[in-house]
């Protein structure tokens, strides 16, 4: 390889450019071929013809391996050097770690209260609602959009008006929709539109993510950004604590106020809600006495903007798009999806919160490790290698779906949650090295366009759900997207020879 490297190195640039075309139109009909096989496999399987199911999934192995073996091979720019960015002093590191600490915390509580309304529409039925199944996943998926919009303001409003003060702010705000929710799943005959409101507003829970990155990104220097930042995605636990909470809950009063409806005595589906009033209260007052500002002038909102004019904030959106979008909608969408593909699993439905919270704490879980490998190894290398364990992941899911083969199933559903995570922090370790300046409004597009990936899923697989039965075209859509998400990682960030090599 190093003997090709020096030859192509020497090339004559029109040499050179030839051969990136070659190699890059048989990249696309790796990918053209490998979306009409997969395509009509699927097919082939709907209709009942099971036969054709395994040897079409492992020929989309083998191509989509030998396009990756061929991107190593892709030139780059010719005497282009890779810059390695410059070891920085670590000053104020107590007071760093502490808040690092106090964030993780208050961002699992926002996580927490942002997705209880992935636990509560499953026992909307019980407490006396009557929703249909689209209804139920627009629940469950409203709460991404204004999550996901908040979050380019919310990432500015930290260099604009101080750390301290800003997340303080957001986390305190979050009791508005733990209200809202709580009131009004206590009475059955609230209208759907309500619901639908509370939910949607639950979203702003969501947003406090952008906060929370362009705080912890503030007091470490690059060299343990990627770290920091990983171990601060801990709060994605938030999901897992509200997945296993909610339904512990829900059993008992804890509010001692009576229900307005006729709501079964053994159900208190507004505790789902506000149980996390106290802690919310208590975050706030961590983060206010706990922390400080940064030492740093403001900034306009005008001068952080110009991230949107930055390629890199827009590629990296398409990767956080994928790798926190799927992490989103796993937590959002996989209970109604085991509830629903397997109630006729035999020996009986496997209960979804005995394995649902478990594919959000494995995602979780390997953020920080993907932090931490990037740092050590490179962020291109390992958003690559996550990325196409989530594409072989996507593309698996399909020959799963049978409801004896739940084993299976959730076992490909932890290797691309792991794998997710391990991409949602490496990801993050390339927003401050490719855009030092404008860090935090970029991590607040970046991490609007990716919770957005969220919105997406759980809708499709509704509808793939309510008109064909089974969620195979969703995930075998979501695995060609990995695709192209991996290629374009090849070209930007894993190339040896890019300029924004990392």
């Amino acid at each position: 390889m190093s003997n090709f490297r020096d030859a192509q190195s020497q090339a004559h640039p029109t040499k050179t450019n030839t051969l990136s075309l070659g190699i890059i139109c048989v990249l696309i009909l790796i990918l053209v071929m490998q979306i009409w096989l997969l395509t009509s496999a699927l097919n082939e399987s709907l209709d009942g013809n099971n036969a054709v199911k395994w040897p079409g999934f492992w020929a989309s192995i083998s191509l989509f391996l030998s396009g990756a073996a061929l991107l190593r091979y892709l030139p780059g720019p010719i005497r282009l050097s890779v810059r390695k960015p410059a070891r920085e002093v670590f000053r104020n590191e107590s007071l760093a770690w502490r808040t690092l600490a106090i964030s993780t915390v208050s961002l699992a509580l926002a996580f927490a209260v942002w997705f209880m309304w992935s636990a509560i529409p499953l026992r909307l039925k019980d407490a006396g609602f009557h929703l249909s199944r689209q209804q139920l996943f627009w629940l469950t998926a409203t709460p991404v959009l204004l999550g996901s919009l908040l979050r380019i303001p919310y990432g500015l409003i930290v260099s604009t008006f101080g750390s301290r003060r800003s997340f303080a702010a957001v986390t305190l705000a979050i009791l508005l929709p733990c209200l809202a929710t709580g009131f009004a799943v206590m009475n059955p005959a609230t209208p759907y539109w309500v619901l639908l409101v509370c939910a949607a507003f639950t979203g702003i829970a969501g947003a406090n993510f952008a906060t929370s990155m362009g705080v912890v990104n503030l007091w470490f220097p690059k060299q343990m950004q990627g770290t920091a930042l990983g171990v601060n995605g801990l709060g994605n636990l938030g999901v897992t604590i509200a997945q296993f909470t909610i339904p512990a809950v829900i059993g008992f009063s804890i509010a001692g106020l009576p229900g307005s409806g006729p709501i079964p005595k053994a159900l208190h589906l507004e505790n789902a809600a506000f149980v996390w009033v106290p802690f919310i209260l208590l975050c706030a007052g961590l983060i206010w006495f706990g922390t400080k500002d940064f030492p740093t002038e403001p900034k306009s909102f005008a001068s952080q903007l110009v991230a949107g004019k930055r390629l890199h904030t827009w590629v990296l959106s398409s990767l956080y798009f994928l790798t926190f979008g799927c992490f989103v909608a796993m937590g959002a969408s996989l209970p109604l999806i085991i509830s629903s593909v397997f109630s006729d699993a035999p020996g009986g439905a496997p209960n979804p919160w005995m394995f649902a919270p478990w594919a959000v704490a494995v995602a979780t879980i390997m953020r920080p490790v993907g932090g931490w490998l990037s740092d050590k190894f490179g962020a291109g290398l390992i958003t690559s290698i996550a990325i196409g364990i989530m594409a072989i992941g996507g593309f698996s899911l399909s020959a799963f779906l049978q409801p004896d083969q739940f084993g299976g199933f959730f076992g490909v559903i932890l290797g691309i949650c792991a794998a997710s995570g391990l991409g949602n922090g490496s990801v993050f370790k390339i927003i401050p090295q490719v855009l030092p300046r404008e860090a935090g409004a970029a991590i607040g597009i970046v991490s609007c366009i990716g919770a957005l990936g969220g919105f997406a899923p759980p809708l499709l697989l509704g509808w793939t759900m309510d008109h064909l039965g089974t969620p195979a075209l969703a995930y075998t859509g979501m695995a060609v997207f990995a695709l192209v998400c991996f290629l374009v990682n090849g070209w930007f960030y894993h190339r040896p020879n890019s300029a924004s090599h990392c």
